[in-house]
C-alpha cells in the first residue's frame, strides 16, 4: 500500500474520518500501534514518560511532527498496548520527577482499541495520570469512544482546537469545513459526561489566528460553558526546523506577524509575538519569554 494515499495540507480538502480510516490502515496492526521512539519532554510543569506515535487525521501547516505525519514508513515498529505501557513505566521508574505520561506526536485516538487498552492497564496500575492528546476529530464523531474513555479517572484527556471558522479550518488542516464544529462536538460531550479534561487552542499567535477568528473560536467555546473559556490553554507555534520548512513549501508567510512597533531585519522572524489574555483581544504584545524559548528549540534543532 502506497504512503501517497495519504492527502497533505495544500492539496484538495480531504474528510478527516475517511483519512483516519486509510491512516489505520498504516499505523495499526490488531492491537498494536507504530511508534518512533519513547521518551520524555519537559512539558506539563514536572515533565512527561512520551511514546511518540505516528499517523494524524489532519494535516495542519504549524506541524511539528509534520515529518513522521507524512511519511510513515519512519517508525521502528509495532508495539502492544503491554510494550507500550512497560516502555512508559520504565521512563517513569527511571525519573522520579515524572509521574505523567501520554501518546504524542500523532492523533492518539486512531486506532481505537489501541488506546483503550493502554489507558486500562494505566488505570490498573501505581502509576498516576495518562493524558491523552486529542484534535477531537473521532471523539466528536463517535459519543461512544468518549463513554469508554471516560471510565478512566487516571486519564485526562486535552481536546486542542485548531481554528475559529470553517474557512480558516480549512485553510489550515487540509480538512473539509464540513469537519470544523466535531473538536467541539467533542468538547460538548466531555462535558456533558463529566469527563477529566481541558481544552487547548492555537489562537494565541498573531501568525495563524487572526483577532476576529479568535473571538469567533471563544464564543463557540463561550456557548458550551463560559468556564471553558475562563480555563482555554492558549498556545503559540515556535519555529522548529521541520516546522519552517514545512511553512516555507507551501508559502506560509512566517516572516511577517504584524509587530506592534517598528521593527525589521533578521531578527523580525524569530521574535515571539502573542496576544495578550482574553481580555484584552484587541492586543498584541512582544512576548519575551516565547522568544528566548523560541531561540532555545530552534538551537536544540526540536
Amino acid at each position: 500500500m502506497e504512503n501517497n494515499l495519504l492527502p497533505c495540507a495544500t492539496t484538495t480538502l480531504f474528510d478527516p474520518i475517511e483519512l483516519s480510516k486509510k491512516t489505520e490502515k498504516f499505523v495499526i496492526r490488531g492491537n498494536k500501534r507504530k511508534y518512533l521512539r519513547f521518551g520524555t519532554t519537559p512539558d506539563y510543569g514536572t515533565g512527561v514518560a512520551t511514546a511518540y506515535g505516528l499517523g494524524c487525521n489532519l494535516r495542519c501547516v504549524f506541524c511539528w511532527a509534520n515529518e513522521t505525519r507524512d511519511n510513515l514508513d519512519l517508525g521502528k515498529g509495532f508495539y502492544s498496548p503491554e510494550e507500550v505501557f512497560g516502555n512508559l513505566s520504565e521512563i517513569v521508574h527511571r525519573n522520579p520527577k515524572i509521574y505523567k505520561m501520554r501518546i504524542s506526536n500523532c492523533e492518539t485516538t486512531i486506532g481505537k482499541d489501541h488506546l483503550l487498552e493502554v489507558a486500562e492497564l494505566i488505570e490498573r496500575s501505581d502509576h498516576k495520570m495518562f493524558i491523552i492528546e486529542t484534535n477531537g476529530i473521532l471523539l466528536g464523531n463517535d459519543e461512544n469512544y468518549i463513554k469508554e474513555l471516560v471510565k478512566f479517572k487516571k486519564s485526562f484527556i486535552r481536546v486542542s482546537l485548531r481554528a475559529g471558522t470553517p474557512e480558516d479550518w480549512s485553510r489550515k488542516t487540509g480538512a473539509v469545513p464540513e469537519a470544523f464544529m466535531l473538536p467541539f462536538h467533542a468538547i460538548r460531550r466531555l462535558h456533558e459526561h463529566k469527563a477529566y479534561f481541558s481544552v487547548s487552542a492555537m489562537s494565541l499567535d498573531p501568525r495563524f489566528m487572526t483577532t476576529l477568528e479568535r473571538i469567533s473560536l471563544i464564543i463557540r467555546l463561550g456557548e458550551i460553558d463560559p468556564a471553558l473559556v475562563l480555563n482555554l490553554e492558549e498556545e503559540v507555534t515556535f519555529l522548529h526546523p521541520v516546522s519552517k520548512k514545512l511553512l516555507n513549501r507551501i508559502g506560509w508567510d512566517i516572516n511577517h506577524a504584524n509587530l506592534p512597533f517598528f521593527m525589521r531585519g533578521f531578527l523580525n522572524k524569530y521574535l515571539q509575538i502573542s496576544y495578550k489574555p482574553i481580555v484584552s483581544l484587541t492586543q498584541r504584545k512582544l512576548n519575551l519569554g516565547l522568544t528566548i524559548k523560541n531561540f532555545i528549540q530552534l538551537r536544540h534543532g526540536i
